[in-house]
């Protein structure tokens, strides 16, 4: 702690400006104290409060300059804090590299807490505008001020000073902005760690929503083995809030949790091998979540469940074909579904029923708008987050489609084309909700979940249209277009390169129904350096040629 200056006695009355608004002190950001409304409130757009804390100074000076240093007390509402106060015989202590250090680390605090306010809330859950209030709690301000600094890092993109490439994968995140993310998170771990079990009694909130704001971080540079570990943290803990499970702001926050979940499950799957796929394990929300979802972000965490649960039991069944490690070259029944009636179709059947019932407990703000004005390929929303919910709900019915999967497994040439038939009608709502946001929205709303450009692509590996196809492909094109190019834990032109490819094999008369690579790199590294993990420049394409019915598995470049 910095000592005060030495008093002077002829001037003990000295008159500092130290009003300000609530607003500000709340947000821990210097106010400008404009009347009647300060300008940081009124770029927020909210309330300008006023306030004057009231501090007396009292000054307590020994007998003589040989005795102890004198001492000076503030009194403030918390009570009175000593500062011991320097020898007075001292010259004026002149700056000094510490203090400089200080005073411009505060100035990025502010920096990265406005930028909190104004362009990461936006984009997450609503539980996070509650704790922007609680910053005093040292681990919880290190942890939303790494976020912040991880957001700007990766909307701030950089070309790479080495690359002499026209493409996309040239860029890479500000590394200033990392640098600091890693500084904050660093600190936060370490306060965090620091923390006894009555800590954890006492602030079980707090606890979780650090918890939750690591996951975000972790998700963010796509670090699965970062993230899996406060998987396992918070697995531990949340069987201490089985008892708190109604209460609001908890089940916001496990909502939020188990949204970064499915978004890391989501990117897991794609682009691993053939067995990953395959064999990841489901994620299951809490009955407490999927009884009654309360709000917008709850419905999310339940669409997100049932549609990883439903791409799962499609993925499974659809890429057993080519999976080397089973057998199937044993000759199927040619017999109808309901005499069948396999697993996997009770388990797309079940999911189906409770997407039914997700669909129909939704309130009117949030189904689509009918306006005799809208374009017939664009399908409007009341809000961002109301179009990618239905968005989820769209790619969930793609999965759920049987008739494919039916078709496919008896090597059917016109029952797979009527099978993509049916989920063709499902793929044209997802792209028309697509068109109908904006896609600079679509690159800052969808930092903290599933975006529409991999949903885009798993629709595309159900699809037998070409012209659908390449609408597909000119959506990403155009979202690929705006720098940074990631949206979600994707990156925008590696999806596209992949769709690319995909609609190449289909004007060839072959259809992709699967890809993933030779040898698992369990999701590569953080990107720390760059927006994707993986180093891809080659995948396997797993098909079936139209003509022949023959299925195949092609190594093939793509054009990144």
């Amino acid at each position: 702690m910095y000592k005060p200056a030495p008093p002077r006695p002829k001037k003990t009355n000295i008159v500092r400006s130290r009003n300000g608004c609530k607003g500000c002190r709340e947000r821990r950001t210097k106010c400008d104290e404009k009347t009647p409304v300060c300008g940081t409130c009124a770029r927020l757009g909210k309330p300008c409060e006023k306030i004057k804390p009231e501090l007396k100074f009292h000054v307590v000076t020994g007998p003589t300059r040989a005795t102890t240093a004198p001492s000076a007390r503030v009194q403030t509402s918390k009570g009175q804090v000593s500062i011991a106060a320097p020898d007075s015989r001292r010259d004026l202590p002149t700056p000094n590299g510490s203090l400089i250090r200080s005073l411009q680390h505060t100035e990025r605090d502010v920096f990265y807490s406005t930028y909190w306010e104004d362009r990461c809330l936006p984009a997450l859950p609503p539980m996070f505008h509650a704790i922007s209030g609680l910053l005093d709690f040292a681990p919880l301000k290190g942890a939303v001020l790494a976020l912040s600094a991880c957001n700007i890092s990766r909307i701030q993109a950089e070309r790479k000073s080495s690359a002499n490439m026209t493409s996309s994968s040239v860029y890479q995140p500000s590394l200033q902005h990392q640098t600091r993310s890693q500084l904050y998170y660093s600190s936060a771990i370490k306060n965090f760690t620091a923390l006894t079990s009555q800590d954890y009694q006492h602030n079980l909130r707090l606890v979780l929503a650090i918890l939750v704001t690591f996951g975000y971080i972790e998700s963010s540079m796509g670090n699965f083995d970062g993230f899996y570990c406060h998987v396992q943290g918070l697995s531990g803990f949340l069987v201490e809030l089985r008892q708190y499970t109604e209460d609001p702001i908890i089940r916001d926050l496990l909502a939020a949790w188990f949204q970064s979940q499915f978004l890391v499950w989501w990117a897991r799957t794609y682009f691993s091998s053939l067995a990953v796929q395959r064999q990841l394990p489901s994620i299951h929300l809490p009955a407490v979540l999927c009884q009654s979802p309360g709000s917008l972000h709850e419905r999310r965490a339940v669409v997100l469940g049932i549609l990883c649960e439903s791409h799962l039991v499609n993925t499974k069944e659809t890429l057993g074909h080519w999976d080397q490690s089973e057998l199937w070259s044993v000759t199927l029944p040619e017999s109808s579904h309901e005499e069948t009636n396999p697993l996997w179709a009770a388990q797309l059947e079940d999911a189906s029923r409770r997407l039914d019932t997700w669909v129909q407990n939704l309130p009117p703000s949030e189904l689509p708008i009918k306006t005799e004005t809208s374009s017939a390929s664009h399908v409007l929303f009341k809000s961002h987050d109301a179009a990618l919910n239905f968005a989820y709900y769209a790619t969930s019915r793609i999965m759920q489609c049987v008739s494919f999967l039916y078709s496919l497994q008896t090597n059917d040439t016109q029952g797979i084309l009527n099978g993509c038939f049916e989920t063709e009608g499902w793929i044209s709502l997802l792209l028309d909700i697509a068109r109908g946001v904006d896609l600079h929205a679509s690159i800052t709303m969808n930092t903290y979940t599933i975006g529409f450009s991999s949903l885009l692509l798993a629709a595309s590996l159900r699809c037998q249209d070409l012209s659908l196809g390449m609408k597909i492909e000119q959506w990403l094109q155009n979202l690929e277009s705006i720098q940074p190019t990631e949206e979600g834990a994707f990156p925008v032109y590696q999806t596209l390169a992949v769709v690319k490819a995909i609609n190449r094999q289909r004007m060839l008369g072959r259809d992709i129904f699967g890809v993933s690579q030779p040898v698992d790199d369990g999701g590569g590294t953080p990107k720390f350096h760059g927006y994707n993990s993986q180093m891809i420049r080659s995948l396997l394409m797993h098909g079936r040629c139209r003509s022949s019915g023959e299925f195949f598995t092609e190594d093939m470049e793509l054009d990144i």
